[in-house]
């Protein structure tokens, strides 16, 4: 987030995803406003035995444990709510499982949304990301039967989102800009061509990765082949040109994109997936 704007005040912790960054900006914070303030000082203050544990912890040396978790929370004077968000976010980072670290993200989602925070323009972009459907939204514009009510885009969706979550995206889409008013007061894309931001932290895109191939094994059984493309091919490649591979991939999908991602006065929106995975184990890649 920035030293010189972090440090003029004390950090808001609802505003933060990374707990290392939130302690590192609290103590750069104190060490400003004092320069006697010490990692030695908050060790003191939150009981822990190493005197430069959260120096360790800051630079990714050392973890926060279910034992040190309280200790922080009293080295850094959390209010309940506070030390609630701070355990939600250890948590959101700590854990590997893709479904556990998502179920963090969401419920840190919604402890902002309590506090009354402004709501970063980083997380609502997660929000973006984080729901299949604010794309789809996105996209139901182009529609040449489109109408801007959250029953019709429900019904669209066929059921699948609520009216709520409708208009929850709408506004959503609104707010990050992704949706704009023409002079006429109609909705219509700000850029046409949308591509992933490097603010979104990476499990998110592969949350929405996740996704979209479930909804692609269903379509299998539940979409009719005229409409459906799903084919893959099986070949041996050399380490040396896998990267030249993905980039070949990368390119075709913005082709696709550039190609039909301009076109209005569209029937129905699809999602076009080519994937790319190893589907044999090389001993000598092993670690």
């Amino acid at each position: 987030m920035g030293e010189q704007i972090k440090n003029q005040s004390l950090p808001n912790l609802f505003d933060y995803f990374d707990y290392r960054e939130f302690l590192q900006d609290y103590y750069l914070f104190h060490k400003n406003r004092n320069p006697a303030y010490s990692y030695r000082l908050f060790a003191r203050k939150a009981k822990l035995g190493s005197p430069n544990y959260l120096k360790l912890v800051v630079d990714g040396k050392r973890r926060i444990t279910d034992r040190t978790l309280f200790q922080f929370a009293r080295g850094l004077g959390l209010s309940k709510d506070e030390e609630k968000y701070f355990r939600e976010l250890v948590m959101y980072q700590e854990v590997s499982d893709p479904d556990s670290k998502e179920v963090h993200l969401r419920s840190l989602l919604k402890y902002q949304e309590k506090q009354r925070t402004p709501s970063p323009l980083k997380a609502d972009k997660i929000k973006f990301l984080l729901d299949w459907h604010h794309g789809v939204v996105r996209e139901l514009i182009n529609l040449k039967d489109f109408v801007e009510d959250p029953k019709w885009i429900s019904e669209r969706l066929g059921g699948k989102i609520t009216e709520a979550q409708a208009k929850e995206s709408l506004e959503l889409l609104i707010r990050l800009e992704i949706l704009v008013r023409n002079k006429d007061g109609f909705l219509e894309q700000h850029e046409p061509l949308l591509t992933s931001s490097d603010e979104v932290p990476s499990h998110v895109l592969r949350s929405l990765h996740r996704t979209y191939l479930r909804k692609a094994i269903n379509s299998i059984f539940s979409v009719p082949i005229e409409k459906r493309e799903l084919s893959g091919l099986i070949v041996s490649v050399p380490n040396h040109k896998v990267k030249e591979l993905k980039e070949e991939i990368k390119e075709f999908r913005k082709k696709l994109n550039r190609k039909y991602g301009l076109d209005k006065n569209t029937d129905d929106v699809y999602y076009a997936g080519l994937y790319l995975f190893p589907l044999t184990q090389n001993p000598k890649n092993r670690s």
